[in-house]
């Protein structure tokens, strides 16, 4: 992916027009309205042009570096490969039973700066799945859990936003989900990712087909 595309999808993750996004570049660049219009940010996405000296107040306008701009891969957790089997564990408030901790061991699979994480099957009867996009070591996305039909939230469908920053080894990631609870209120907590193994093809995910700790809540 090169720069002008990465130009184009985090204007679009932004939900900005071309001409959104060159006004918004001219104020982060201290210059008048109108300086640079939506044509030039037109032939900086499609590459008939590279922005060079507006790089860094391109970059600004967007809440991004220059260097994950230009970088080969968007400057992905320090150039580290994610894929691999995680312990995923996080914790919430319950009015009725205190602070409660789920378990799981989880598959990621990465694709430039895109991961997606599911649980493995039979690592909780709650299976969690993640959508994460990277901005250097920073993820963010979004989670979704679907509760077991036979326990306390009998089925329940929950899901929020998710935020972790993943450590320089790329051996673990921490960070803080957002989401409504039972009462429809919006709580946070926190979300930490483990790696516990790099390979994931069928034979290593059947090793970890299992719960990863005791789960008082499964």
């Amino acid at each position: 992916m090169g720069i002008g595309s990465r130009i184009r999808e985090r204007r679009q993750e932004l939900g900005w027009s071309q001409d959104r996004l060159a006004a918004e570049t001219c104020r982060a660049a201290g210059v008048e309205m109108g300086t640079l219009g939506r044509q030039e940010i037109y032939r900086w996405e499609t590459g008939k042009r590279t922005p060079r000296e507006w790089l860094p107040f391109i970059a600004a306008a967007l809440g991004t570096s220059h260097e994950e701009l230009a970088s080969p891969e968007g400057a992905v957790a320090y150039g580290l490969g994610l894929s691999g089997v995680w312990h995923s564990h996080y914790a919430y408030e319950s009015t009725a039973r205190g602070t409660i901790s789920r378990h799981h061991y989880v598959v990621i699979r990465q694709e430039g700066n895109k991961l997606s994480v599911e649980s493995v099957p039979h690592s909780n009867d709650s299976p969690v799945s993640l959508a994460l996009t990277m901005r250097g070591p920073i993820g963010t996305g979004t989670w979704t859990e679907h509760t077991a039909v036979g326990g306390y939230y009998q089925g329940a469908v929950y899901h929020g936003a998710l935020q972790v920053i993943v450590d320089p080894t790329g051996r673990s990631m921490a960070g803080k989900w957002v989401g409504f609870d039972k009462e429809f209120h919006v709580d946070s907590g926190p979300w930490i990712l483990d790696l516990v193994d790099t390979a994931t093809d069928a034979a290593t995910l059947q090793q970890y087909n299992k719960g990863p700790v005791t789960d008082p809540t499964r």
